[in-house]
């Protein structure tokens, strides 16, 4: 209250001839801590260089007070307003989303991609280890900002589920798993019940078999340049020397594949009470078939293959 009062205070005592309207259509007008608020208003041209700005500049207690931030002048704003919007810190908010499944090269590229964030990013976080969501931003934030953000989303999330992990699977390996299930899944119902295939195949010693590893292995370690989908790989592709590949190599891989959400995570700890060893997702509808058995598996398969082979047919009459 007190303060406000010395903001109206001040807009009274310079009434006669700093209580002017905005001359310029609304925009944004950006503003840093570390400048002067004159100059800033100056170049705007918005109220015809209002000597307030000035005198607020020398007072150091009262223009710190001022956060840095993108603020609105609206069209025929006055100068008290505006100086209520800049004194409550009522700066522009953005977002920025990453969703589940990115690689930390994606996040990093789409956070160079961003105008308004400024900075390099000086600390690469390693795959799987920052936490994809949607992040509120202001401008003078940096692009580090928010990837340290992301990694301390993650390290909380860690904290919560620390007493839920009853599986033997370290944390890293969980966030591991969790990164094959985010890329297999397609869709929360399924989750639960592709880690439990996973689980079991672990259980009994037999390769996880993702086809997610193999898009990881030719794509992210130069095998391939650009993207690939399931749907392009080659009989030949599940045969790529490379440490991801789980169609070669027993266990997990040395790392995650991507960066998991929340869900996948809790999924990874907690997998469906199944005995399910198999799954095949039908690529047009998103439907996944389970089974416990190779038999059952390669029916699936071929009924999968007769439906696909039907629908392209009917697409070409």
């Amino acid at each position: 209250m007190k303060f406000l009062f010395s903001i109206g205070g001040i807009s009274i005592l310079f009434f006669g001839f700093t209580f002017r309207q905005s001359a310029l259509p609304t925009h944004s007008v950006f503003i840093k801590s570390t400048d002067r608020l004159y100059y800033i208003m100056q170049r705007d041209k918005s109220f015809n260089n209002n000597i307030l700005f000035k005198f607020i500049d020398n007072m150091p207690e009262l223009r710190k007070r001022i956060p840095t931030g993108e603020y609105i002048l609206d069209e025929k704003e006055n100068t008290y307003t505006f100086l209520l919007k800049l004194f409550s810190g009522s700066y522009v908010r953005h977002k920025i989303t990453f969703p589940e499944g990115l690689t930390v090269h994606q996040i990093i590229e789409r956070l160079k991609q961003n105008t308004i964030l400024t900075g390099s990013i000086n600390s690469i976080p390693k795959e799987g280890s920052i936490m994809p969501d949607t992040y509120f931003y202001k401008f003078g934030d940096t692009r580090q900002n928010i990837i340290n953000r992301m990694r301390d989303e993650m390290n909380n999330f860690k904290k919560q589920l620390q007493n839920e992990n009853k599986t033997d699977l370290t944390w890293d390996k969980i966030v591991t798993l969790a990164s094959i299930i985010e890329l297999e899944a397609g869709g929360s119902k399924n989750r639960s019940l592709i880690s439990s295939v996973f689980h079991n195949r672990l259980k009994k010693g037999m390769r996880l078999e993702s086809d997610m590893t193999v898009i990881y292995a030719l794509t992210v370690n130069g095998e391939y340049k650009g993207s690939i989908d399931r749907k392009h790989i080659l009989h030949k592709d599940l045969f790529v020397k490379s440490p991801y590949n789980t169609y070669r190599n027993s266990g997990l891989p040395p790392a995650p594949i991507c960066c998991p959400g929340r869900a996948s995570i809790k999924a990874a700890i907690h997998p469906a009470d199944t005995k399910f060893l198999f799954f095949i997702a039908d690529i047009n509808t998103g439907e996944v078939f389970y089974s416990d058995n190779l038999k059952q598996h390669n029916k699936y398969r071929t009924e999968i293959k007769n439906s696909q082979r039907y629908a392209k047919q009917q697409n070409m009459k």
